[in-house]
């Protein structure tokens, strides 16, 4: 994005006039995905889930024959086709993971397949610089920020925290009245969730239960997908800024904060100060 945080936040909302968002980002298609996507479904909760195609159908992994349906009204994207380390491949055995996993699962799925997690979150500029050539408009690695900030790089999009720290940044997300917008990116595998691997042994599913019920229903929240927040953060990063204007030359629409007043922006459409009567 080319602007800096601190316009964005001075001057933008998400959809609907809202000053948060939440983004539930999933990987590997493990066989609990349905059960957590049975959880978000239940909550409202919208969720992006980076499957490895060429995994689908082993011993637990989903099916390639359920993908459509068990995450429809979700985000299927990208996690590379076998979850290789990919600071450690070449560069066109990169972009065959890449693309090969993408053509899978746009196949599978249906819906087109543009985001991708770093398998185990490891990335260098090689492998950014390459992930930007084949047109992938987000990649999401494992690093934590423990904040509610925007990334400065869709390509190095280091989430909000780890599933078993989101209590933490909850509350902090949902009290939050300040004059920017908030974005909560919470990640993680859902086996976890089973106590396999599981970074703390009480993050269970009555946890996972216990967060989605917390964090479902709120008017002030936008609960949207990786894709869906990269979009919009890139028609709001194509703003025209000036002290006397802002012009949305995005193709989509956008809301905007403009002397005290959330407004939707059209395509095209300007904002300028309101003149006194």
């Amino acid at each position: 994005m080319p602007e800096s945080n601190a316009t964005v936040a001075a001057h933008y909302r998400f959809p609907g006039g809202r000053r948060k968002a939440l983004v539930m980002s999933y990987d590997d298609g493990s066989e609990h995905d349905r059960r957590l996507v049975g959880l978000f479904n239940r909550f409202g909760i919208r969720g992006s889930f980076h499957l490895n195609s060429a995994k689908l159908d082993q011993p637990h992994f989903v099916s390639r024959a359920e993908v459509p349906l068990l995450y429809q009204g979700h985000e299927v994207a990208g996690h590379t086709a076998n979850h290789p380390d990919l600071t450690q491949l070449s560069d066109d055995a990169i972009r065959r993971e890449i693309q090969d996993d993408r053509h899978a699962l746009q196949g599978l799925s249906g819906q087109p397949v543009r985001g991708l997690a770093y398998p185990f979150g490891t990335y260098d500029e090689r492998i950014v610089r390459i992930a930007r050539e084949l047109g992938v408009a987000y990649a999401r690695t494992a690093n934590s920020t423990m904040a509610l900030r925007i990334p400065e790089d869709l390509l190095v999009w280091n989430p909000s925290c780890h599933h078993s720290m989101a209590m933490e940044l909850a509350g902090p997300f949902l009290d939050q009245a300040g004059k920017g917008i908030a974005l909560l990116h919470i990640f993680g595998h859902s086996y976890e969730l089973d106590g396999f691997m599981s970074r703390d042994p009480s993050k269970d599913w009555d946890y996972m239960e216990g967060l989605c019920q917390l964090l479902h229903g709120r008017d002030s929240v936008w609960y949207a997908t990786s894709i869906e927040v990269a979009d919009y953060l890139e028609a709001l990063g194509r703003m025209e800024v000036s002290s006397e204007q802002l012009r949305n030359v995005s193709e989509a629409p956008v809301w905007v904060h403009w002397y005290g007043r959330d407004i939707e922006l059209a395509p095209g459409a300007s904002a300028e100060p309101r003149k006194p009567l």
